[in-house]
């Protein structure tokens, strides 16, 4: 690779860090980490069945790192497992009313940069989440 694309590869990596750095509104009090954030939200938007492997495919991360924050979340009240009546080794999850309001709670403040972010970007917001996706898709196919 020639330097000159390396250098504006790693321009490009750190472009998309700071990004990502404004988004996570830093200076915000959470009662939740952002592993343990991640997944309550993806147990709540997922209109299947939500599974520890399901999660650590969804979300990118680890088995192990999964199953550490939602044993977590389990001891905090915010998630029930339900044993699968087919498969006893595996279990459903689900949101308590005490994991939704910390949802609900931790989520304000993270969401806000986005929503000011869409009214500066107005049009070019739904485009860049598009190719966001995009992205996120062709990186996923890229793993297997």
């Amino acid at each position: 690779m020639a330097e000159r694309d390396w250098q504006q590869m790693l321009a490009y990596q750190q472009e998309l860090h700071l990004f990502s750095r404004a988004l996570l509104a830093q200076g915000q009090k959470r009662t939740l980490t952002a592993s343990e954030l991640e997944l309550l939200s993806r147990i709540y938007l997922e209109t299947e069945e939500s599974t520890p492997l399901v999660l650590s495919r969804q979300s990118g991360m680890k088995k192990e790192a999964v199953s550490r924050s939602l044993k977590q979340l389990f001891e905090k009240g915010y998630i029930e497992k339900d044993k699968r009546p087919q498969d006893e080794r595996s279990y459903v999850l689900s949101l308590t009313e005490s994991g939704k309001a910390a949802l609900r709670e931790n989520y304000a403040p993270i969401l806000q940069p986005l929503y000011d972010l869409q009214r500066a970007m107005d049009d070019d917001f739904d485009k860049l989440f598009g190719l966001i996706q995009k992205a996120n898709q062709e990186m996923k196919i890229m793993r297997k």
